[in-house]
């Protein structure tokens, strides 16, 4: 899974976060998006072509994938 690094402290993100935010905020590329809703890593909900995603499940996908190391690698 692609490292996730968010820049800065999630408390102040609104409840539901447009998908380019979410790219924006967590540095991860359209593609690795699109994986994570293909795959049902992430729930995403659309309107009018455009996708959302809840700020609680984008926490719960941090949480999941927190390992506690330093470095973040996994090599």
């Amino acid at each position: 899974m692609t490292e996730i690094k968010p820049d800065k402290d999630l408390s102040d993100w609104p409840d539901w976060i447009d998908a380019q935010d979410v790219m924006h905020k967590l540095h991860i590329s359209v593609r690795t998006l699109q994986t994570w809703r293909t795959n049902g890593t992430i729930p995403f909900s659309r309107i009018r072509g455009k996708l959302y995603y809840r700020k609680s499940d984008i926490l719960a996908l941090l949480e999941e994938n927190y390992n506690g190391k330093k470095g973040g690698h996994e090599w």
